[in-house]
């Protein structure tokens, strides 16, 4: 009987202890991942933001419109972000802090609604703070959904050991080039240097756009609906950008899908949903000029303050017309 008590004693103190180690190790990894600490720096700045916002400026990397030139604007875009957590994002600033803007702008290309997206939610321990993840669960039947939540609030740093390191390499990173909520573009690579831009182009687009078939898939449209039902019940409209692609990638994804196809239900579904929206085409602006790329689908800070320039005069043509 004493070796029994001993036994369930030492598991127990095991136990206490593996736990202990894993919230610490849960604490640091939250506390001091990149991704993480840029999201919640963009976080501060919008609660800090108490200017006129006329614009906000929602999506992942691609949607690279510069504040500083649109003005009284803020770019809440952040990295490998998806039309399931651009809506739950939406949600939260919408009901929670009061700041709706005048013009919801969305980045509307190929690859936000190819089947890989919203099989791409990550960073889960920042993002349980806007997502519902039991509702995602329910609504698709993925049932895996209660995991990546518990994984996010209890052992986000579990299977993100790239992120880790990242950190590390990043753990003096300058935010103060932030300015609200953009973070210029990367730019340590020159798109028109590369030896073979052709195999990067195809490379990028049928990562993100092999197996696509003739629509949009189901999860990103369901979300891109709701954004778009958001938009209509705030009286927000919704701004719909395809933002530029280098030639390289655009030769191949017009294999891979038929993008005028696709552009013509994606505005189907726009004028469905929220009737009044606006379109702004900029998907060959940049052509010929890889030199304003970082890869074959990433401008780099150069062209995107070309696109935000020609953002800010098309809208001042709508609202002033």
């Amino acid at each position: 009987m004493d070796r029994q008590k001993q036994f369930f004693r030492n598991a127990l103190i095991f136990l206490l202890l593996t736990l202990a180690v894993n919230a610490v190790l849960n604490a640091v990894y939250d506390r001091t991942m990149i991704y993480h600490r840029l999201n919640r720096n963009q976080d501060r700045q919008f609660e800090e933001y108490n200017d006129t916002l006329t614009f906000l400026m929602l999506g992942n990397s691609h949607d690279m419109i510069n504040p500083a030139i649109t003005g009284n604007s803020f770019n809440y875009a952040s990295p490998g972000e998806v039309y399931t957590q651009t809506y739950y994002k939406l949600k939260y600033i919408l009901e929670k802090t009061g700041k709706a803007p005048e013009y919801a702008v969305l980045s509307v290309d190929p690859a936000n609604f190819s089947p890989k997206a919203e099989n791409t939610l990550k960073f889960d321990g920042y993002w349980r703070k806007y997502v519902d993840y039991p509702a995602l669960a329910r609504e698709t039947g993925d049932y895996d959904y209660y995991i990546k939540w518990f994984t996010g609030r209890f052992c986000a740093y579990i299977g993100n050991y790239k992120f880790i390191y990242m950190s590390v390499l990043f753990r003096d990173a300058d935010f103060t080039q932030v300015k609200n909520g953009y973070r210029p573009p990367r730019d340590y690579r020159n798109f028109a240097e590369e030896p073979d831009r052709n195999a990067l182009g195809l490379e990028r687009a049928t990562s993100y756009l092999a197996g696509y078939g003739n629509k949009p898939d189901k999860g990103p449209e369901t979300y891109f609906r709701k954004i778009l039902s958001l938009c209509r019940d705030y009286g927000i409209t919704p701004v719909l950008v395809r933002m530029p692609l280098t030639d390289e990638y655009l030769m191949h994804a017009r294999k891979l899908v038929d993008l005028d196809n696709l552009d013509r239900q994606i505005e189907e579904i726009a004028g469905e949903v929220s009737g009044n929206y606006i379109l702004l085409d900029f998907r060959e602006a940049l052509s010929g000029r890889p030199e304003l790329f970082f890869n074959a689908d990433h401008v780099n800070p150069r062209g995107a303050d070309i696109v935000s320039e020609k953002f800010r005069a098309r809208m001042q043509a709508h609202i002033n017309p």
